[in-house]
């Protein structure tokens, strides 16, 4: 066997791995409690919405065109979404200055640190995408512990009206002016949704798809059971209610339990800059010797990525999943 087949043999092998890997790692992603949530309830939703289109005769996609629509549009359109949900008109903008800033400081740390030639086009790349995807993700997290905070309140200011003979769909718009943000955004947006004519399917099909907190679909499911299917709306929403507020204490209490192990992190993380900040300043020469030297390169290389790995298996030990 020559070389090129050689190569063209290893070529296929490396492909063919690489996209085995690629399924089995969206197996597992799918498989996730949240994604088999999710799927449920989009599933579930959508037969309605079929049934709901059958009844009334409408095809409503003849009036969506869109001439711009490729992959790329539909990758980030879903998130551009989510974007606006969570953050509202700002959300682009603060992800957009978080990954400029890490664009910026990859840039000065070229400029300034002497860093081996092959990390340099990584750092450029990878430090302004790993700012933009980690602020993103503080402002899913941050607007589902808010969210979240004030839910099983809004859950009995709805049973207390419901029980006082108030129909659901005017108490989602009392509702509205009663919470705070960003619970009245999105029950304002429901009652306006409401107000114009819209049917509640609809409306709780729009709004779970939108947050995307199993809590809320939970509440949207007991509002259509109920109205499918008749029964005690208000005990309902009360069991609701508790089993809210047991899964916020869980949380909390997770997030307790796991504080040894993220301040472990961090002063794992902060232990080697200090240290070097502190040879800097004492024995300027015996630390530039990392700095100066491919053998230094080469140690500070290895070290970072040890350094990264360790801190991502700590904070992967330490984060339980309780967004289920």
């Amino acid at each position: 066997m020559n070389l090129v087949n050689l190569i063209t043999f290893a070529a296929f092998t490396c492909v063919l791995l690489v996209g085995v890997m690629i399924v089995i790692l969206q197996d597992m992603r799918n498989n996730q409690p949240p994604s088999r949530i999710r799927q449920r309830m989009q599933k579930s939703f959508v037969s309605q919405g079929a049934q709901a289109a059958q009844a009334n005769k409408l095809d409503f996609d003849i009036f969506l065109v869109n001439r711009q629509n490729n992959a790329l549009t539909r990758w980030t359109g879903p998130r551009l979404a989510r974007l606006r949900t969570v953050a509202g008109a700002n959300g682009v903008r603060v992800v957009v200055i978080a990954a400029l800033v890490g664009e910026l400081v990859a840039v000065l740390m070229n400029q300034f640190m002497p860093l081996p030639d092959f990390t340099r086009p990584l750092i450029i790349i990878g430090l302004p995408v790993l700012a933009l995807v980690q602020s993103y993700r503080f402002l899913v997290e941050r607007f589902r512990k808010r969210f979240l905070d004030g839910f099983p309140d809004v859950i009995d200011m709805i049973v207390r009206a419901v029980r006082a003979g108030v129909p659901v769909t005017q108490v989602i718009g009392s509702a509205a002016s009663e919470c705070r943000e960003p619970l009245k955004s999105e029950f304002q947006l429901m009652a306006d949704s409401l107000q114009v004519g819209l049917d509640l399917d609809e409306v709780l099909t729009v709004a779970m798809r939108r947050i995307e907190i199993a809590d809320f679909s939970f509440f949207c499911v007991c509002l259509l059971l109920q109205r499918e299917t008749g029964g005690q709306l208000g005990e309902t929403l009360e069991n609701l209610s508790g089993i809210v507020r047991t899964r916020r204490e869980i949380r909390q209490k997770t997030k307790a339990l796991t504080g040894e192990a993220r301040i472990t992190t961090k002063i794992l993380a902060a232990i080697p800059v200090i240290i070097m900040l502190s040879m800097y300043a004492l024995n300027r020469a015996y630390l530039m010797v990392l700095f100066n030297t491919e053998s230094g390169h080469n140690l500070l290389t290895f070290g970072v990525i040890s350094i990264g790995m360790g801190l991502f298996v700590i904070s992967k030990m330490s984060k339980l999943d309780t967004s289920r």
